[in-house]
Order: structure tokens, then C-alpha cells, then sequence
């Protein structure tokens, strides 16, 4: 039989096979199964795929041909392209049974508007005067207006679209991805989502649904002739706004319980049901410890939504918390105004890209409720509707974002700036309590938190409350290697529960750095136990509060940044204005080993990190194979080579103790004189 073109055959089965060069000077070579064994079958394939290749072969050709300039036909296109993908997204999520069509509609309209607006040359992602103005007049009220803010803020600014993606875009396209460029790709698909955006806020209109193609009588609604745009609400047939039917005098509940979402409409109000709900997550094991923060999110919730009987609650109240969310800086406690009505203090709270809370916190926040709800929907809030759920918590969409991006990280510190902390009066010689940073007053040297804490996280990578809750136990001076222990203990437990484990790769045995050891660490260990304290650093438990992290934070760390700021410019994100932290300097222990011959297994084990590879996870077990001894003695040579040393200056000394309330607490240091 003549050889088939375009085909090789291979195992029996028939492949086509094609290669072309494209004007860019490109080689490209195509292979695709065409999925028989018969060879007059194969034949006819690979002449249909040979003519649909030579086809698409001319299109990129002649992208390659455009002189570097965005065609209309191109442009046509590219519009064309985002329009359908994103509205075929949107019809998709209206047939999802779990969130509710009227919600989404809205949602619709109101990110038309912000995608509207941000396509504009020259606009930010903040709402002008003018801009609120316009859209009044267009028909939205104002909490439409509100929301637009928040959605042009958040998910539909220009930044809703990375250069990178749009620079890749450019580059397949055949042009170079000069600004001009770049800014008019990324104008065609924000004009494109909000035309996406503005069909699918008609999803509900009558000849939609009676259509079988949805999505081609959406397309019909398109703007034509540059017809001024209209977001006024929907209307009924009549003309007359569709408005909801007003209850009568004294029918209150009655109605209530005829338009409740649940099997059975109950009276208690949801603050009322919050003990439960803690108790109950707490026994089924989603919420162990630390309940103080999740009774906050949910007694948030309570005041957003204005604390109803449990029947009347529906998915209107899972936007009204998301967005009440939005429109709360990052540094705002709600407790302090529960005895308010939130609506009123949401006109007081004021929110700009510095003080925004981050996604990834609301994202928590929904995820608490979405818990509380399920434990809820056993009972109180079991569906009417079987397999719904009426408030869907976990259903809130939110634009892509990063969670640590070069705009919110905080800055890391340097061995300069370690140096310059270990160079203070504290370590070098100073005064007693209060008076641990001046040197003025005295030449004693104290140890305690204030001492060993920042060391510790230096020499060993490990976190602020890891160091902060070790017991004295979880000392091991007497071992091969001496080394400390990171696990769940009875010092750092909240609510009754052990704790200090973030996750189960932070149980880890972390070696003693020959630098600590030289400074005599051991020996202050010693002394703690001689004085039969169960914690480490005993001062930072005398209260109630039980994480000792915070406490250090208060009486010794913020006054030893000020004593390197005197002496150094502090790191600080100039987009975020975070200025480093103590979590900065684990950042700066996993920067050592940033280097191309360090094995990723044993910074993830030093680290406290989730290993990776099947051979990490899986099969590298040389802690009960060699020993643990040898194993960490391995890792301490491993840290001794890449950290560098920051307190070569510092002579070893004697433990010196002060009163065990007077301990950490080092006092502002003396402003520096010129």
C-alpha cells in the first residue's frame, strides 16, 4: 500500500506528523494520534487534519506579517474571544442550584460598571466624585455604588491583569510588547469582561429563558451605534419596577416563616445559637483551639447582619458579610462597635489600598462561617430544597490575587542589620531593668528573653512562639547534640488544648548552632532549671494572655527595633509600608541556604517546610536508618556552613539573672546624639 502523507506509524496505531517554519525563523513539528489502526481510515484523517494544519498555519503566519501594529481584524478578535469565554462562564454559574440568580445578577451590573470604568485611560482604582455621579444617574442606588468601588478596588482595576500574561499575549501575536501595546491588549479585555458582565445582568430577562441558546440571545443584547449604557434596575412587563411585596400590618412573622429557606423557621436569633456552634466544632474536631478568634468572626457576623431569628437568615446575608468584610481596614476591631448598628459605622469606616484587609483574611473569615454553617445546616438551617444550600459561604468568588506578592511582603532584614541589633547595649553592656539598651548606666549584662529570644530565632530559623513556648524539657543538653525540641506542649495551649504546631512538618528536632553553644546557652538552661520554671523564658507567661510571642513583642522587641533604627534605615515595603519584623529574620535564616548546592530536603526539615519529591516524602528515612544523632549532627554542620555569624564580638558569659518580673523588659533606648 503507497505510504499515507503526513502519517508515520508506530506500535501498529497511525500518527499525522507535520512540520512547518513560520515567518518568525521557528521550526514547529505537530504530532497528533490519529487514533486508528486501519490504514484507509488514517489516510483520510491525516488529509483532514493536513488542510485544517496548512489553514492555521497561513492565520499565525500573517500575525507574524502585521508590521508589529494591532489590526482591526486582530482586535476584532481578541475582543470576541474574552467576550464569549467569560460569558459562557457566567451562564454556566447561573445554572449552579446553590447560589441564588437574583444575587448574581446584581453582582453583574455592578462589576460591569467597575470593569466599565477601569478600561478608561488615565483612571485608578479609586471612584472619583464625578465617577459616583455617573453612575447614580445611570441607576444604581447607593449601595450599588459601594460596591462597584469595592469590585473596581479589588477585582476589576487595571491591575485585575498581569503585564506577564499580557506581555506572553503580545509576544504570540507576533508584536513586541512595548507599553502601547501592552495598555491597548489590556483595554480590549477589560471592555470585553464588561460587556460579559452587562449580558450576563440580563440572564433573567424573559426571551433569555425561553430560549435554547441562551448565550446567542445574550449576544443579541449587545450595544449597538454607541448607545449610551444603562444599568437602571430590571423591570417588569408592565414597565413598572419590579419592587418586593410589602407585608401586612402585624403579618410579620407569619411572612418571615412563609419565605424561610429552611424546613423550619426558627426563632432563636443567631447570637443565641453561637455557643453551640462552638461546642459542636468543637467535638467534631474542625475548630481544637484557639476559639476566641473563630466566636469573633462569628459574633461579626451576628452584628453585620443585624443578629435575626435563625429562619430568616438567606444568601443575601453571605454577600452582605463578604462586602461588610471589604469595607473594614485592616487594623479594625468590630467588638468595639456592637452596641452600634453596623450600617451606621460602615459610613465611618474608611478603606484605601494601605489599610485594606487582605483577601486571604476575608477568604478565612468565609471559611469559619462556612464551617458554622454546615454544623448548622444539621439542624436550624437543613435546606428546604434537598442538596442546596441556602447560604453558601463557600460559594463567594473573589478576583485573582497572590497571597505574598512584591507589594505586600514584608521586607527581610540582613546579617548587617543583626549585627547591628547584637552590637546593643543589651548583649554588649548596659544598665538593669528598663535600662538594657543604655549604656550610660551601667555595664552588666542580663539573660533572659530579651537575650537568648533573638539569637535563637537567628541561629535556628525557627518561628517567634516556637522559641517563645519551649519548655525547659525541650532542651536537650545532654544529648550527642544538643538540640531543641518543636511539638504540641501545655505552655503555649489554648483553650485546654496543646498547641504550638502549626502543621505536622513543624514537629521537627532542630540542632544547637556551635555559636549558641559558645555563648553559653546551655548554662542558662541550667539556671531555669535550678529554678524550677517549667517555660524557657518564664517572664512571658506571668499573665493570662499565654503566648509568650506577643508578650516579647511588647516589653522587648519593639524597643530593640527602635535601637536599630537609630542606627540603620529599618526595611520597609514602600507599597505596603510593612517595615520588618521578628518573622523577618526566619526569612532571612531560609535566605542562607538559597544557593544552588544545598539539598531542598534539608532546608524543608530545618525550616519546619512540607518536603517535596517522592524520594523526600517517601522514601528518605535516614533518621531511622543511621541514627539521630547522626542525622543531627549532620544538619548542625549543615547550618555551622551557611549561616553566617553575627556575633563574633560577643564574649561567652556566666548566666546572670534578674527579678523575675524585671526580666525582658529593656526599656526605650536613649535617643542618639549627634
Amino acid at each position: 500500500m503507497p505510504r499515507i502523507p503526513f502519517s508515520i506509524r508506530r506500535s501498529g496505531r497511525y500518527y499525522f506528523r507535520r512540520r512547518a517554519r513560520l515567518h518568525n525563523g521557528k521550526d514547529m513539528t505537530v504530532i497528533v494520534s490519529l487514533s486508528t489502526c486501519d490504514a484507509q481510515e488514517a489516510r483520510e484523517r491525516a488529509a483532514l487534519l493536513a488542510a485544517q494544519f496548512d489553514k492555521v498555519r497561513r492565520a499565525v503566519n500573517a500575525y507574524f506579517n502585521l508590521n508589529q501594529t494591532l489590526e482591526p481584524a486582530m482586535i476584532k478578535g481578541l475582543f470576541e474571544n474574552e467576550l464569549r469565554h467569560c460569558l459562557a462562564q457566567f451562564v454556566a454559574e447561573f445554572h449552579d442550584e446553590s447560589r441564588d440568580p437574583a444575587a448574581r445578577v446584581a453582582e453583574h451590573r455592578t462589576m460591569a460598571s467597575a470593569f466599565d470604568i477601569s478600561q478608561r485611560p488615565g483612571t485608578g482604582n479609586e471612584l472619583t466624585d464625578a465617577q459616583r455621579e455617573m453612575l447614580a444617574k445611570a441607576g444604581h442606588d447607593e449601595l450599588a455604588v459601594e460596591w462597584v468601588a469595592a469590585d473596581l478596588d479589588r477585582f476589576c482595576g487595571k491591575d485585575s491583569i498581569a503585564d506577564e500574561d499580557l506581555e506572553l499575549m503580545a509576544e504570540g501575536l507576533g508584536l513586541q510588547p512595548t507599553p502601547a501595546v501592552i495598555g491597548r491588549l489590556r483595554h480590549i479585555h477589560l471592555q470585553a469582561r464588561a460587556e460579559a458582565h452587562r449580558l450576563a445582568a440580563h440572564f433573567l430577562d424573559e426571551d433569555v429563558q425561553a430560549a435554547f441558546d441562551q448565550e446567542e440571545v445574550l449576544f443579541e443584547k449587545r450595544r449597538r451605534n454607541g448607545e449610551a449604557l444603562s444599568f437602571a434596575p430590571p423591570v417588569a412587563s408592565t414597565g413598572v419596577p419590579v419592587t418586593p411585596p410589602s407585608p401586612a400590618p402585624g403579618s410579620d412573622v407569619q411572612l418571615n416563616t412563609e419565605a424561610c429557606v429552611f424546613i423550619t423557621h426558627h426563632s432563636m436569633r443567631f447570637s443565641e445559637a453561637i455557643p453551640k456552634i462552638l461546642k459542636l466544632a468543637r467535638a467534631a474536631g474542625h475548630w481544637t483551639r484557639g476559639l476566641a478568634q473563630y466566636e469573633r468572626v462569628l459574633r461579626t457576623f451576628a452584628w453585620v447582619t443585624g443578629d435575626k431569628p435563625l429562619g430568616d437568615y438567606n444568601h443575601t446575608d453571605v454577600a452582605k458579610f463578604k462586602n461588610a468584610l471589604l469595607q473594614m481596614p485592616r487594623d479594625y476591631r468590630p467588638s468595639k462597635d456592637f452596641d452600634r448598628p453596623f450600617d451606621e459605622v460602615a459610613q465611618e469606616l474608611k478603606v484605601t489600598p494601605a489599610n485594606a484587609r487582605s483577601i486571604n483574611t476575608i477568604k478565612r473569615d468565609m471559611s469559619y462561617m462556612s464551617t458554622a454553617c454546615d454544623i448548622l445546616a444539621e439542624d436550624e438551617w437543613a435546606p428546604r430544597v434537598p442538596n442546596t444550600k441556602p447560604l453558601d459561604f463557600a460559594g463567594v468568588k473573589f478576583g485573582k490575587h497572590k497571597k505574598v506578592s512584591a507589594k505586600t511582603a514584608r521586607p527581610v532584614w540582613t546579617p548587617a542589620h543583626m549585627e547591628c541589633l547584637f552590637s546593643a547595649p543589651l548583649w554588649t553592656g548596659g544598665g538593669g531593668h528598663l535600662h538594657r539598651l543604655d549604656a550610660e548606666v551601667g555595664n552588666e549584662v542580663y539573660q533572659d528573653a530579651a537575650y537568648w529570644l533573638p539569637l535563637l530565632l537567628y541561629y535556628t530559623h525557627a518561628t517567634v512562639n516556637e522559641i517563645a513556648g519551649l519548655r525547659v524539657d525541650e532542651v536537650n543538653i545532654d544529648d550527642v547534640v544538643p538540640n531543641l525540641v518543636i511539638k504540641n506542649n501545655d505552655i503555649r495551649a489554648e483553650d485546654g488544648v496543646d498547641g504550638g504546631e502549626k502543621n505536622e512538618n513543624r514537629g521537627r528536632m532542630i540542632p544547637l548552632h556551635p555559636e549558641i553553644l559558645r555563648l553559653g546557652f546551655l548554662d542558662y538552661v541550667k539556671a531555669i532549671r535550678a529554678e524550677k520554671h517549667a517555660a524557657l523564658f518564664p517572664e512571658l507567661y506571668l499573665n493570662d494572655a499565654r503566648v509568650g510571642g506577643h508578650q516579647f513583642r511588647n516589653i522587648a522587641w519593639r524597643h530593640m527595633v527602635d535601637w536599630i533604627g537609630q542606627h540603620m534605615s529599618i526595611p520597609t515595603n514602600p507599597h505596603s509600608g510593612k517595615s520588618a519584623d521578628m518573622h523577618s529574620i526566619r526569612a532571612l535564616g531560609s535566605s542562607f541556604y538559597a544557593k544552588a548546592e544545598v539539598p531542598d530536603l534539608m532546608r524543608a526539615d530545618v525550616m519546619g517546610h512540607a518536603r517535596t519529591g517522592t524520594n523526600a516524602l517517601h522514601y528518605s528515612k535516614r533518621a531511622e536508618t543511621h541514627g539521630v544523632d547522626t542525622v543531627l549532627a549532620e544538619y548542625r554542620d549543615f547550618m555551622a556552613k551557611h549561616i553566617d555569624i553575627a556575633t563574633t564580638h560577643l564574649a561567652p558569659r556566666a548566666p546572670a539573672l534578674l527579678p523575675l518580673r524585671h526580666r525582658s523588659r529593656t526599656g526605650k533606648p536613649k535617643p542618639k546624639t549627634s
